[in-house]
């Protein structure tokens, strides 16, 4: 089956200030004001004004083709450019746009896998490391402080993982078999290799529960799968001019908005873990992204809504936020229970002080007024004699309170 395969390899890394590690070829993307009202007008406004002021994007054109020699094979794809946003809370997301133009599926599925694994890179991904990736290395050297090289393990520059993750729209020209489009979603959202109208390797029940579970099927013409690691949109007889608009708000827009928090969480999470920061800090942090950067919904129209709703659960990020803010929140309660508790124990010792110098001051008074020695044996016993009376009475009324409660 030939298909043309639109794809973005995502990464992303925590680092301070982008902007100093781009080269002066990165062009910076502005909205005019036209554009800025036309966002407005299609998702609501704290939405529109998060990916366009709070998240900042750079282009960098690079438009070469690149080939990977499998030895019995070489598969030649097209890398169009690489796009990197600068996010709060020092994020840096970025992507390499590929374009693999009317090819065998199972071919753009074996080159994507050899792709996207930047753990396990060698000399057969040499050529798209030094076309595709030297750039972001560099901003990453410059912007971390680092030196790292191109050599072997190249994960470093997914900061969560061992893979990028992958954003593709796969159209298939000439229509898709009847009763395979299902199988085809799947082999494409998995990388798997396809066999028409087969499960493959996984169980039926294993893919129905995926497909029912992660699928986004709204129109005839297209389909979409959200996973964790790659989100697919199969469709076929589809016009350039909205493959381009599925590109710019599904991906730009909605599907970087989730990466990026999917992001943030887990460089919150990982602090707390290491203990790097005061948790006190941290949730400040946590309560300032979820006021201003989460979003119940972000359009007035229903489905960008059902597109950021599948990513963000096949992302986990809702689980991800819940669990920290449970985990944060009770480490702040039990610091807040342990200050109080020594707070209250200070407070006791005080109090006792308190009641014994009460205690010594009357008792010194009637000793003033009647005088001890006169009433008693000795003025030292008949001290201690009233200072133990009124301490016992102080205790009797407070045991008569404590069980009057």
């Amino acid at each position: 089956m030939q298909i043309t395969d639109t794809g973005f390899l995502c990464g992303y890394f925590s680092a301070k200030n982008a902007a100093k590690g781009l080269t002066a070829a990165w062009q910076k993307i502005q909205y005019t004001d036209a554009e800025r009202a036309s966002l407005n007008n299609y998702y609501f406004p704290e939405f529109a004004q998060c990916m366009t002021d709070g998240v900042t994007m750079y282009i960098l054109p690079v438009d070469k083709t690149c080939t990977l020699d499998f030895g019995e094979e070489k598969v030649s794809f097209h890398v169009a450019n690489l796009r990197l946003w600068e996010a709060p809370f020092h994020i840096i997301l970025y992507a390499v746009e590929l374009r693999f133009e009317q090819m065998d599926f199972n071919t753009v599925t074996r080159a994507l896998n050899a792709l996207r694994n930047c753990a396990y890179y060698d000399t057969l991904q040499r050529e798209f490391i030094h076309t595709a990736l030297l750039p972001v290395v560099a901003v990453y050297n410059a912007t971390t402080g680092e030196n790292r090289t191109t050599e072997g393990d190249l994960s470093w520059l997914v900061e969560s993982g061992n893979k990028f993750k992958l954003f593709q729209i796969v159209q298939v020209p000439e229509g898709i078999e009847p009763g395979d489009e299902q199988f085809l979603l799947y082999d494409a959202g998995t990388l798997a290799r396809h066999t028409p109208h087969s499960t493959g390797i996984n169980s039926p029940a294993y893919i129905e529960h995926i497909l029912t579970e992660h699928t986004i099927s709204v129109f005839a013409g297209w389909s979409g799968l959200a996973l964790l690691d790659t989100f697919t949109l199969l469709s076929s007889d589809t016009p350039e001019r909205v493959v381009k608009n599925w590109e710019k708000d599904y991906f730009e827009k909605i599907y970087i908005y989730q990466l990026f928090r999917k992001v943030f969480l887990y460089s919150v999470n990982l602090r707390y873990r290491q203990r790097s920061e005061e948790v006190t800090v941290l949730e400040s942090r946590l309560s300032e992204f979820e006021q201003r950067y989460s979003y119940t919904a972000i359009s007035y129209n229903f489905l960008p809504n059902i597109i950021s709703a599948a990513i963000e659960k096949s992302l986990n990020t809702q689980r991800d936020y819940d669990q920290l803010d449970k985990m944060i929140g009770k480490e702040i309660e039990a610091r807040r229970n342990k200050a109080e508790e020594k707070t209250n124990h200070f407070l006791t010792f005080l109090t006792c002080l308190t009641i014994f110098s009460a205690i010594y001051d009357f008792a010194s008074l009637l000793n003033d007024s009647f005088g001890y020695d006169t009433l008693f044996p000795s003025g030292y016993f008949g001290f201690r004699l009233v200072g133990t009376t009124l301490l016992l009475i102080i205790l009797l009324v407070y045991l008569f309170l404590v069980r009057r409660k």
